[in-house]
């Protein structure tokens, strides 16, 4: 099989794209985004971080903060900081693709995360992994329970850390042995493109090997809207009052996370009580 990730051009062709997702793993949506929404988007993260050094911190002590590591820098909870974010969120034929290929399981979606991440000069290459990990018990299949995004804000080329993909991997246990590197390629974008690929295609975040260039990236991700609770336990109860109440009890609402699932900025969900 071809190992080149299939690239869409505008307008997309919403069939074949949806197949070459659902049936390769992956596909690149070229120009997903402008020029302009990409610096717009950079301009206000970094202001944000300007003036919330503290979320910096938090990040990079947070649960995610340590899978990547001390020379990757990331920004969790974008819909509720970033102006910019609702639109990039919103991408119409990324959403619409998300929700035509997780419809065979899924009458909704949910977004799964949002956020920005910056790897610079010395980032290591990831191990090959899925992003369905979290999610191991769930069965696999033909269809996906989740989709993941990663927007190229700047070039993504080879030397700058471009993540790689193996093709056809999909469908497997996430917890099955991960391909050979042999079988991987790097999704090489221009600024304003966009991957879109499996949650449960094997997959890593490339090595930095520039010296001052800083591959920055826009993350969401969408999956099947029934991986969640029956009563929404963080919205039922106000704020103040589970933070009153018993650690097990705030567990149990939904003040808790297993894995990478139910962080908050990127962190421990109970940290969100600390002032309340």
């Amino acid at each position: 099989m071809e190992k080149t990730v299939p690239r869409f051009t505008r307008p997309y062709d919403e069939a074949a794209l949806d197949a070459a997702v659902r049936d390769r793993g992956a596909a690149i949506l070229s120009a997903a985004y402008s020029t302009e929404q990409c610096d717009t988007f950079l301009s206000q993260v970094r202001a944000h971080l300007a003036e919330n050094p503290e979320e910096a911190e938090y990040a990079a002590n947070s649960v995610l903060g340590g899978f990547q590591g001390d020379t990757t820098s990331t920004l969790h909870g974008l819909v509720g900081v970033i102006p910019a974010a609702p639109d990039m969120v919103l991408q119409k034929d990324l959403v619409g693709c998300a929700r035509r290929v997780l419809s065979p399981l899924s009458d909704t979606i949910l977004l799964t995360i949002a956020e920005y991440m910056a790897r610079e000069p010395g980032a290591f290459r990831q191990e090959l992994h899925c992003d369905t990990f979290s999610w191991r018990h769930v069965p696999a299949g033909e269809n996906p329970v989740a989709l993941t995004v990663m927007a190229a804000m700047d070039d993504f080329t080879a030397a700058n850390g471009a993540t790689w993909v193996v093709l056809d991997s999909h469908g497997g246990p996430p917890t099955a042995p991960a391909p050979d590197w042999s079988e991987a390629v790097q999704a090489e974008m221009s600024k304003g493109d966009a991957l879109l690929f499996r949650a449960d295609l094997f997959h890593a975040g490339g090595a930095n090997t520039t010296e001052s260039d800083v591959r920055q990236i826009f993350s969401m991700g969408f999956q099947v809207a029934w991986l969640r609770q029956v009563e929404n336990g963080t919205l039922s109860v106000p704020p103040a009052k589970a933070a009153e109440l018993q650690p097990e009890l705030q567990e149990l609402l939904g003040y808790s996370h297993e894995l990478v699932l139910g962080l908050y900025k990127g962190g421990h969900p109970r940290n969100a009580l600390k002032n309340v």
